[in-house]
């Protein structure tokens, strides 16, 4: 019997990142998770909050999260990478859409070295990166 067993250099995403219908199912998963979570920063006081400036997440999908922090915190940065163009490209535009100038989108692959300065950010969030993070890819 044989196992399926991407290459190291294979996405290992399984459902087609690209699709409509993806990004779709991304929109609805992602309002179902920060509403089951208690909200965006549900561990995080705010005095916590306070002392965060600059926010990245990974695997933002269509960006829904970080649209969230970007608009109800005005004075921090949000960066979101993820490696569907597809969905970077609706991000963009939901973000300029909401006439928002403190978050950014970018295509990256986060199982490969980040195009960040070591110790950037403030805060990193990420949601079901088990999907395609395997252990010998996260540092």
């Amino acid at each position: 019997m044989s196992s399926f067993e991407p290459a190291a250099s294979q996405n290992r995403y399984m459902i087609d990142i690209e699709s409509g219908t993806e990004t779709a199912r991304l929109i609805d998963q992602d309002r179902l998770f920060t509403e089951a979570m208690g909200g965006l920063f549900p561990e995080l006081s705010e005095s916590d909050l306070s002392s965060v400036h600059r926010v990245l997440d990974i695997a933002c999908g269509p960006g829904g999260w970080a649209v969230e922090v970007a608009f109800v915190y005005p004075d921090r940065d949000v960066v979101g990478i993820d490696i569907s163009r597809n969905t970077i490209e609706y991000a963009r535009a939901v973000a300029w859409s909401r006439g928002l100038n403190n978050v950014a989108f970018s295509v990256m692959d986060a199982t490969k070295p980040l195009a960040f300065e070591d110790a950037s950010f403030d805060l990193v969030n990420t949601r079901l990166i088990s999907a395609f993070m395997d252990k010998t890819s996260w540092p």
